[in-house]
């Protein structure tokens, strides 16, 4: 039915007289994942902007986000520096989740050691996993993921992929990516943006 859809219908946005992408029609199932690919310059994290409402698109409509509530991951990790990793996550965590259940979560993408340490000490690709356990552990419907997996190992890269997966089931997830085999893993369905 109408509701079980975020429906974008001829969107187009452009910065002078460089249009980012035009024409742009899609349905998100909000049940599934989906991984908006494009280059660099293809307006991806344009389109997560407009969506979020941090932007206005120049025309198109967005249907069914009302109400909704979303949870994302930055291309730049938005980390209180100087506050642990379980002390993100605590800040913007559901009201259900405990300390021990956030502990619990974030030693799966990461060290035990780490997640007790101001997060100026830690790796980039810590920060980005982080990153990751904070958003997945806020409240949402809908999770947004501007290449959230730039700067990990490739072992840390599927440990995290599962892990989102694993936590998504059932939610709306539109993941940024210029990778496509990262689409694969999550199991997303892949959408091309601002290909002509």
């Amino acid at each position: 039915g109408k509701g079980k859809k975020l429906h974008v219908e001829g969107m187009g946005q452009s910065y002078g007289d460089r249009k980012i992408f035009q024409d742009f029609t899609v349905d998100f199932p909000l049940d599934k994942r989906v991984a908006l690919c494009g280059g660099n310059g293809s307006g991806k994290t344009t389109f997560l902007r407009i969506l979020m409402g941090l932007e206005k698109a120049d025309c198109g409509v967005i249907e069914g986000v009302e109400g909704k509530r979303f949870s994302a991951v930055f291309q730049e990790d938005r980390l209180c520096e100087d506050r642990t990793p379980m002390e993100n996550v605590m800040m913007v965590a559901e009201r259900s989740v405990t300390r021990e259940a956030a502990q619990r979560e974030l030693c799966r993408i990461l060290p035990e050691e780490s997640i007790w340490r101001p997060v100026y000490t830690l790796s980039g690709g810590m920060k980005r996993r982080t990153a990751v356990c904070r958003a997945l552990l806020a409240s949402f419907d809908i999770l947004l993921m501007d290449e959230p997996f730039t700067g990990l190992d490739e072992d840390t890269r599927t440990q995290v992929i599962r892990y989102v997966r694993e936590r998504t089931q059932g939610k709306l997830v539109i993941l940024s990516t210029h990778m496509e085999e990262d689409a694969r893993e999550l199991g997303a369905e892949v959408v091309r943006l601002g290909e002509r």
